[in-house]
């Protein structure tokens, strides 16, 4: 089977690697080279060993705590009990480009697909047809593939970014409140990625941001984060989306690559079983995704002192010793404990309504 791939991401990548020992796969990248420009922060949790193997060549750090923090300035320090992993993105990235050409798949740079399966090289500006037999959108949120096969277009967040020099304690803060989601994440003991996601005057909140931590800057950084919306459609015919083109993100923090992979895996399966593509990756992870949404809905709806209040009433063992075991990207196990624990966390549900 003949199947074209756009977007040489870490999920465009992953579904290659998988689909190319049965079928003949053709990978389309953008730029000069996989994993460059860098345009996010990087820090998984464990649950990304249930997928692939740690490499050293791309671990950046491992993370053991981490405070959230309350306008008011009061905050929690949760204690993982499996660390998180920040990783080199462009080293991961690449892991799973050699992955992929390895299996057989071929990589393409400096094409970009322009219009309906129309791709162009931007070498000689010169624009050819694509033959397939499936197309595989993973060029990421503003996916082209989606918007010119019917599959709508995506709302998503702009995060900005700085590495910044400065010595850290090696302790993720999170800021819930400020924009939608700000950061500060160490990359060594002597750099940390500082960076806020917003719908509206990002670049202004995030300067107003950075001042709280005063290093020297490195690099800057930005990018676009999918909103997931659970009435998103991710194939039409032959044709289908994985990753951030079909915004398979968690809404609370904005990640992707643990979705966008798992997705990428049932998408194999849907293609080499020819089995429903839709079906496979929302019973694998559709719930969990809706979590995520269902509680960025509520808390965006938060005022200051709900976050206030929401820091005092986490700040228990019980309920910090969930928050310290139960990964992220299982919400659903992670809220239930966290209720049973602690029973005031219900009082915030008033928000949805």
């Amino acid at each position: 089977m003949n199947i074209k791939i756009i977007g040489g991401g870490p999920i465009g990548c992953y579904s290659a690697a998988l689909l190319s020992k049965n079928h003949d796969v053709t990978i389309y990248e953008e730029d000069k080279e996989v994993g460059k420009p860098v345009r996010c922060t990087g820090i998984l949790s464990n649950t990304i060993n249930e997928i692939t193997p740690l490499k050293k060549t791309f671990i950046a750090n491992k993370i053991y705590s981490t405070r959230i923090f309350a306008p008011n300035n009061k905050f929690i320090t949760i204690n993982f009990k499996k660390p998180n992993i920040v990783i080199k993105r462009d080293k991961f990235d690449q892991h799973f480009k050699d992955k992929a050409e390895e299996n057989g798949a071929k990589i393409i740079y400096n094409h970009r697909y322009t219009e309906k399966n129309n791709i162009k090289d931007l070498n000689n500006k010169r624009t050819k047809k694509l033959i397939f037999d499936k197309l595989i959108g993973a060029d990421g949120p503003v996916s082209k593939v989606s918007k010119t096969h019917n599959l709508g277009v995506r709302e998503y967040l702009q995060g900005v970014q700085a590495i910044i020099k400065k010595k850290n304690d090696n302790t993720v803060d999170f800021y819930p409140h400020i924009g939608v989601y700000a950061w500060a994440v160490p990359e060594s003991e002597e750099y940390l990625r500082v960076g806020v996601a917003g719908r509206t005057n990002t670049i202004k909140t995030f300067k107003e941001f950075l001042k709280k931590y005063n290093g020297e800057i490195i690099k800057w950084q930005s990018g676009l984060i999918p909103i997931h919306n659970p009435k998103n459609k991710t194939t039409n015919k032959n044709v289908y989306l994985v990753g951030d083109a079909a915004a398979q993100n968690k809404n609370t923090t904005g990640g992707g690559l643990i979705p966008g992979l798992m997705a990428a895996e049932e998408l194999a399966k849907a293609i080499n079983q020819n089995k429903e593509y839709e079906k496979l990756w929302r019973k694998r992870i559709g719930k969990q995704l809706w979590t995520h949404y269902y509680i960025r809905k509520t808390i965006n709806k938060f005022k200051k002192e709900d976050w206030n209040k929401l820091i005092e009433i986490t700040n228990k063992e019980s309920t910090k010793k969930i928050l310290a075991t139960e990964s992220r990207d299982e919400p659903i196990k992670l809220v239930t404990k966290a209720i049973m624990t602690n029973p005031s966390i219900l009082i915030f549900l008033k928000k949805l309504f």
